[in-house]
């Protein structure tokens, strides 16, 4: 019998998780076992189905397309974190904009793996938190933004919280779990 990937047993996790982020983070693509043209044609309807969605699987996880928008956002925000190392206030942010199918989000989860993966390959501790991924609607208010927050980081809040009490939770729990040191902090 052929085996089925682990991942399509395991809980899945928003991006916009702790969770979900550190599973995309650590996620290596793997492909399946191939067997021998005999082995193949003898694989039962279940055995080849099952086989089929490996590698279904397996291709939809592979590299992802270098657009010219692609490399400007990476290379941007890969400056912005560079210009980012040592402030300690007035630090240079990036918008990404434009229109549907253009990879906006597929280069900034790839930008935030790819930082993550860096900082955690130098003395990153367990608890360190290099990297927040939420989404905001065009229109969202800083409360809105203060509750993504909180529930990327698993932070319990009563509804009843104003935006600058969340914002102070929120701020005090990131403070605690601290960046990992090194050149980028």
């Amino acid at each position: 019998m052929i085996p089925t990937q682990d991942h399509e047993r395991e809980v899945r996790h928003p991006l916009t998780t702790k969770e979900g982020w550190a599973g995309f983070v650590a996620e290596a693509v793997t492909p399946p076992v191939v067997p021998a043209p005999a082995r193949l044609q003898q694989l039962g309807q279940a055995e080849r189905a099952g086989y089929d969605n490996a590698r279904e699987d397996y291709h939809s996880r592979l590299v992802i397309v270098s657009t010219p928008t692609i490399r400007h956002v990476a290379a941007t925000g890969r400056k912005r974190i560079m210009l980012n190392r040592h402030q300690h206030s007035a630090r240079r942010g990036l918008i990404v904009s434009g229109a549907a199918g253009t990879g906006k989000t597929t280069t900034i989860t790839q930008l935030g793996k790819n930082y993550e993966q860096l900082t955690r390959r130098g003395a990153a501790s367990a608890t360190a938190l290099p990297v927040v991924y939420v989404t905001v609607p065009p229109a969202a208010t800083p409360k809105m933004l203060a509750v993504e927050l909180a529930r990327f980081i698993g932070l319990p809040l009563p509804s009843r919280f104003s935006q600058v009490e969340i914002t102070n939770k929120v701020c005090d729990l990131l403070c605690s779990l601290g960046l990992p040191p090194g050149p980028d902090r």
